[in-house]
């Protein structure tokens, strides 16, 4: 018969598993609260368990979703990427909308000079096209993640 403590001494042994496989994880890059219980999850911990250590994670401050997304809207735009493909990044890695419109809020992002960047790195400035071209390259921009009036304005 297996006793009280032994179990314990187990339930405890596997929370600890959990928090330092988490370290492990955080350790190469920040991940989202959502992403890490995912990745727990899937190496066989219990919800429980996933729940001690991301606890124990926030308690120590080596987690936190806030970072998470400032890391990754800079990332993102450091890549060319725009608004709405940052927000569905941000929505697919289970970042909650209003931290992220928080974030996105209370900085200054000219998404209209990015968007020129990201234009002038892929076509030359100043050139012809027809109505075909353009088309394309409104699509490029869209599957870049910047809205439409910001595109229209690279056309202005």
């Amino acid at each position: 018969m297996i006793s009280r403590n032994s179990r314990r001494n187990r339930a405890l042994k596997v929370e600890r598993d959990a928090y330092h496989i988490a370290v492990g994880l955080l350790s190469r890059r920040e991940h989202s609260q959502c992403e890490l219980a995912t990745k727990l999850q899937q190496k066989g911990f219990t919800e429980p368990a996933i729940a001690a250590a991301l606890a124990l994670l926030l308690e120590h401050d080596l987690q936190s979703d806030q970072r998470f997304v400032e890391d990754l809207v800079r990332s993102r735009m450091l890549k060319g990427y725009g608004p709405l493909r940052i927000r569905h990044d941000c929505r697919q890695r289970g970042i909650a909308a209003s931290l992220l419109d928080d974030y996105l809020g209370s900085e200054n992002f000219d998404w209209l000079h990015l968007a020129r960047a990201t234009y002038g790195k892929k076509y030359q400035a100043n050139q012809q096209i027809d109505h075909a071209e353009k088309a394309k390259r409104v699509r490029f921009m869209q599957s870049r993640g910047f809205p439409s009036d910001i595109i229209f304005q690279l056309f202005d």
